[in-house]
């Protein structure tokens, strides 16, 4: 026996008004080809707007891309020549884009290549910083035919604001084998970096290394020159420098140096595999003004794996290389780590 059920007519108008009403407060972008993306925009901080969806979850869209982009709330926008606006992205013109200012303010509009950011961090407007690091450690500890026992641990945190970037790094190595070092060694570098321009800076950078097994004491440096940060972005960063450093060498039994240098130095880093796994490598070359046959060479290279809950390992490989070392010691060391860490 069925029961016929019979919908009055306001009752279905207003089910369906419901659903086009949902429909009509999502934010939307319309592209070059034709499709049409409905969700929440997060923001655009670099050449793509990141795009929360019901049906595929938060994607990446490139903004050479779109036509046209709409927001249901209110967004912060700031364009290329630095202006800040607030309000709702309206339709418009393809290629352009449309801005109803809070408060009762006119509406703009204006060429969707003028469009810098959407709801940028704090650090890209000049109202506050972001502070992000990592820390990692790794250890060996072994009984019985051999005992040896051992920590590396090695770290560094970066403060950026819009003209400002404070960073701050070291490493820690030691070994020992049946109660005797066989590695000890560590480093402390700090850097200041202000922004010029949006990709050029100057920077001030100071370094003190310790390596008993190189017969050196510390080596203390000091320097400053100019760099450009070809990109920096969440998914990559690719930055180089030049300048000049002063070096001054202390030894346990080799006679101290000290002397000018030119400086040069490289960081790159770059998610991979669907932003789950980062690749990194940086490295430092100091070359003596005076003898420049004689240079030193600082480098790391590895990856960290997916985090989970800001926990991962991650594997590296430091590399160093002094042309002119200490009397009876290598000019090359070189340390393989596999560690576990802790990211910010």
């Amino acid at each position: 026996m069925y029961r016929r059920i019979r919908l009055k007519t306001p009752l279905v108008l207003a089910i369906v008004l419901a659903v086009f009403q949902v429909q009509a407060r999502a934010d939307q972008i319309k592209l070059k080809n034709g499709d049409l993306l409905t969700g929440s925009i997060v923001k655009k901080e670099a050449t793509t707007v990141v795009f929360k969806t019901n049906y595929a979850g938060t994607i990446n869209v490139q903004w050479s891309e779109i036509e046209n982009i709409t927001s249901d709330e209110p967004v912060h926008l700031v364009l290329s020549d630095g202006s800040s606006l607030r309000g709702e992205l309206v339709s418009t013109d393809p290629g352009d884009i449309g801005l109803e200012q809070e408060n009762g303010g006119e509406e703009k509009n204006f060429s969707l290549m003028k469009t810098r950011y959407i709801n940028p961090s704090p650090d890209l407007t000049g109202e506050g910083y972001k502070w992000t690091g990592n820390i990692n450690a790794g250890g060996t500890l072994t009984q019985g035919n051999s005992e040896t026992k051992g920590i590396n641990i090695d770290g560094e945190t970066v403060f950026r604001a819009l003209k400002n970037r404070f960073t701050i790094g070291g490493y820690f190595h030691r070994l020992e084998d049946r109660g005797r070092n066989t590695q000890f060694n560590s480093r402390v570098n700090g850097k200041y970096d202000r922004f010029l321009e949006p990709q050029w800076y100057v920077y001030g950078n100071t370094s003190f290394e310790n390596d008993r097994f190189r017969d050196l004491k510390l080596r203390s440096t000091a320097g400053v020159g100019t760099g450009y940060q070809i990109f920096e972005t969440p998914n990559l960063n690719l930055s180089i420098e030049g300048g000049v450093n002063y070096i001054n060498e202390d030894f346990y039994k080799a006679q101290d140096d000290s002397y000018p240098g030119l400086r040069w130095a490289l960081r790159y880093d770059q998610m991979l595999f669907h932003s789950s796994t980062k690749f990194f490598h940086e490295h430092e070359v100091l070359m003596d003004i005076q003898q420049t046959s004689h240079y030193l060479l600082t480098s790391k290279t590895g990856i960290r794996f997916p985090p989970i809950f800001n926990f991962n390992a991650s594997t590296q490989f430091q590399y160093n290389w002094d042309s002119r070392p200490a009397v009876g010691r290598k000019r090359a060391d070189s340390i393989l780590m596999f560690t576990l860490g802790y990211g910010w």
